[in-house]
C-alpha cells in the first residue's frame, strides 16, 4: 500500500516544534490535523474533543489508549479514538532527517449522527436491535484499500485550494464514516462469532464458512443457512460488512493458508485444497494478488523449520 502524498503540505508547513509539530486543516465538518516528530520522546499526550480517526504515515509510535494494552502504531495502521480520550505516545525512532509522521481527523459529531441514522433508516442491520453505531471504544485496524483511498483523498481536499473544499470533503467523509462502521462490524462478528452465530442470521452463515471453508460454498448454501433468499442475503451481507460473501470467503482462505504456511510443513499443494481451493494455478494466482508474493517465497521469508 502506497504511503500518503503530503508534498503539498510540506511546502506550505512551518516547523515550530521537534516534537508533534502540528499543522491544522480545518473545514465546516472535519479537521485534519497532521503531525511530525523529529526526535525521541516519551509520554506525549494527545486529546481531542470529537471523535478522531488515527493514521500513521512514516516512521514508529507506541501507543497507550484506555483499558488496552500498548501497541506498536505503524503506516497502514489506524485506530478510531473516541472523543475526550487522551492518547498516550511513545516516539521510540524519531529522527530529525526521519520524522515520525502521523494524522488525526476529528470529525463532527453531528456528521457522524446524520449517516448513522441514515444507515439506520435505510438500511437496518440483520438481526440487531441496538442498530449502526460508529464506536463507543477504542478500534484498532490495518486500512483496506479503499479506507486508504479516502484518507489520501480528503489530505488532497483539505491542502488544496479550492473554494468548493467543503463540499469535497463532506462526501468523502460521508463514505469513510459507512466504510468505519462496516470495517468495524466485521471486526465486532470475527471477535464475537461464536455468541452471535446463535442468535444472528448472518453470524450463523459466517460460522458456515469458518467451519467448512475446505469446502466448496456457495451463495445458495449460505443464504438458506441464514434462512434468506440469495438477493437479499447477498445484499445485506454487503450493506452490513463493506465486502461480498465471496470476498469474505476468498479473504478467510487466505488468511487460512497464511497459517498453514508460517506454522505447518504441509506441501503447497496441500494448503490449496485444506482451503478449498480445487485448482493449484488459481490458488496461486489469488494468494499472490492478495499478498503481494508466492506462498512459497512467503514461507521462506516468514518460516523457518
Amino acid at each position: 500500500m502506497n504511503s500518503f502524498d503530503l508534498s503539498r503540505h510540506i511546502q506550505s508547513r512551518k516547523l515550530e516544534l521537534v516534537v508533534e509539530n502540528r499543522t491544522a486543516y480545518t473545514l465546516e465538518n472535519a479537521e485534519l490535523n497532521i503531525y511530525e516528530t523529529h526526535q525521541v520522546a516519551k509520554n506525549v499526550e494527545l486529546t481531542f474533543t470529537n471523535p478522531v480517526l488515527a493514521s500513521m504515515i512514516r516512521g514508529k509510535k507506541v501507543m497507550y489508549l484506555a483499558d488496552a494494552p500498548s501497541f506498536d502504531f505503524l503506516p497502514g495502521e489506524s485506530v478510531i479514538v473516541p472523543a475526550n480520550q487522551t492518547m498516550t505516545i511513545d516516539f521510540p525512532e524519531a529522527q530529525f532527517d526521519n520524522p515520525t509522521q502521523c494524522l488525526a481527523l476529528a470529525i463532527a459529531p453531528a456528521k457522524i449522527k446524520s449517516m448513522v441514522e441514515a444507515l439506520n433508516e435505510k438500511a437496518p442491520l440483520v438481526d440487531n436491535s441496538q442498530g449502526w453505531q460508529f464506536t463507543n471504544d477504542n478500534f484498532y485496524f490495518t486500512n483496506e484499500n479503499a479506507i486508504h483511498q479516502l484518507i489520501a483523498r480528503l489530505i488532497y481536499i483539505f491542502t488544496e485550494n479550492n473554494e468548493a473544499k467543503d463540499f469535497f470533503a463532506n462526501l468523502v467523509l460521508q463514505e469513510l464514516i459507512v466504510r468505519l462502521m462496516q470495517t468495524k462490524a466485521r471486526n465486532v462478528l470475527t471477535n464475537n462469532l461464536q455468541e452471535l452465530a446463535n442468535t444472528n442470521r448472518l453470524a450463523f452463515a459466517v460460522k458456515y464458512v469458518q467451519d467448512n471453508i475446505h469446502k466448496n460454498l456457495t451463495i445458495r448454501e449460505l443464504a438458506d443457512k441464514a434462512c434468506m433468499s440469495e438477493p437479499n442475503f447477498f445484499r445485506c451481507f454487503k450493506q452490513q460488512y463493506g465486502i461480498t460473501p465471496v470476498e469474505y470467503i476468498n479473504q478467510q482462505r487466505i488468511q487460512l493458508s497464511i497459517k498453514l504456511l508460517r506454522n505447518t510443513q504441509y506441501s503447497i499443494s496441500d494448503i490449496c485444497f485444506a482451503c478449498g481451493y480445487n485448482n493449484l494455478n488459481y490458488f496461486l494466482k489469488v494468494f499472490k494478488k492478495a499478498v503481494g508474493t508466492t506462498p512459497a517465497h512467503y514461507r521462506k521469508q516468514w518460516v523457518i523449520f
